[in-house]
């Protein structure tokens, strides 16, 4: 019995290889079209009139924003379209409007701009053209400033914030201050209207009763507490006439109502 053999390859031969160069064309050619279609769809998508901003949404509680100042502020970045915008300079530009504490910008597909603002809320009037918010930032409202034509109405809306004062810079200090000598006359039931603190940080209290006390620029709770100690003694007996209180002596205070009539003891 005679063996069978088979001349025919038992595997597939290679077809001969691609000429180097033409690979490289192949290649260039869909690099090229791929940049140029993503080219296309930038400018398309960037251009205004394909892709405009439809509607803007303006979220939060707006008490003391002016409307039309935000409304033109943001319709310079709509202008640039839905794609075209930078929602992180849209939020920087209404950042800088005087009672916006924070804002948050977000697209909704297909053509809607989400604004969402966080107003301050004022703590406390500080050197009359100024306040300070809930969260110690100092900003100086147009409301408060005496060009307004509405400045002595929105003053009025102000009048009862406590009234600070302090050099540039000590609005954080002083109202931290403010609120130790509140929490300390508390249990008293009088009210701190307003905390003076001049340039060389002497400090002076105004109450509601009409009692002036002066605590300086130094010892500020061995002082107040002096004059705690002699609250229902000396202050209580006034019933609401005028007194000033002199705390900054070594070792007792001056009290003065019309007239001297106390002094360091």
């Amino acid at each position: 019995m005679s063996a069978v053999f088979r001349t025919e390859p038992t595997l597939p031969v290679s077809k001969e290889p691609m000429n180097m160069g033409l690979r490289w064309s192949i290649a260039i050619l869909g690099l090229v079209c791929v940049v140029s279609l993503v080219v296309f769809l930038k400018d398309t998508l960037a251009d205004p009139a394909r892709s405009p901003v439809t509607n803007v949404d303006v979220n939060g509680t707006l008490d003391y924003t002016d409307r039309e100042q935000l409304r033109v502020l943001v319709e310079q970045h709509t202008v640039l379209g839905f794609y075209g915008l930078d929602v992180d300079d849209v939020r920087d530009s209404v950042e800088t409007l005087p009672w916006v504490a924070k804002a948050h910008i977000r697209r909704v597909w297909p053509g809607r701009l989400m604004v969402t603002i966080e107003e301050h809320e004022p703590a406390a009037r500080f050197n009359d053209d100024a306040l300070i918010s809930k969260g110690l930032e100092m900003f100086k409202p147009p409301q408060l400033q005496k060009d307004n034509p509405q400045y002595s109405e929105w003053r009025a809306s102000f009048a009862s914030l406590p009234r600070l004062s302090g050099s540039e810079g000590r609005h954080e200090f002083v109202l931290d201050a403010y609120r130790r000598y509140e929490l300390a006359l508390m249990p008293f039931g009088v009210k701190v209207n307003a905390l003076i603190e001049d340039e060389r940080r002497s400090q002076t209290l105004e109450l509601a009763n009409d009692v002036t006390v002066r605590i300086g620029y130094e010892s500020h709770e061995l002082r107040l507490q002096r004059f705690i100690d002699v609250y229902e003694r000396l202050v209580v007996p006034l019933q609401g006439q005028a007194a000033r209180f002199d705390m900054r002596y070594s070792n007792g205070f001056a009290l003065s109502k019309g007239g001297l009539i106390g002094g360091a003891e």
